[in-house]
């Protein structure tokens, strides 16, 4: 099961895969252009990214996975350190999966929010 990380630090990028390699393949990215460039060649199953991005175009990518019919319905989660609730709703409202703040969620609730989707 693939999964596009979307993730500018490397931090976040050795903890996913130490978490999470053993139900994903995790691609890693660090900034919109990147992960825009990798949605064109490969189909990740799930997505899990960032908000605040090298450059700065994290709604962009969250609006074009929307747009595209094949992305549709591809689940994607958000784990940022964004926590203002006029952010969290227009991000809700665009249809991901979850959403978890840094600091007060971990990246085992995303992992078990992940493998929940996966499995059903």
């Amino acid at each position: 099961m693939k999964l596009l990380l979307l993730e500018p630090d490397e931090y976040y990028h050795q903890q996913f895969t130490s978490h999470m390699s053993r139900h994903f393949d995790i691609i890693p990215v660090k900034t919109s252009r990147a992960a825009k460039a990798m949605l064109a060649k490969n189909k990740p199953d799930m997505v899990v990214m960032d908000l605040l991005l090298e450059d700065g175009a994290s709604f962009g990518v969250l609006e074009d996975l929307r747009r595209a019919h094949a992305n549709a319905a591809m689940p994607v989660v958000v784990f940022s350190r964004i926590d203002n609730l006029e952010d969290i709703e227009q991000v809700l409202s665009m249809g991901v999966s979850g959403y978890f703040v840094k600091g007060k969620d971990t990246i085992n609730d995303v992992h078990n929010l992940l493998l929940s989707l996966h499995h059903s």
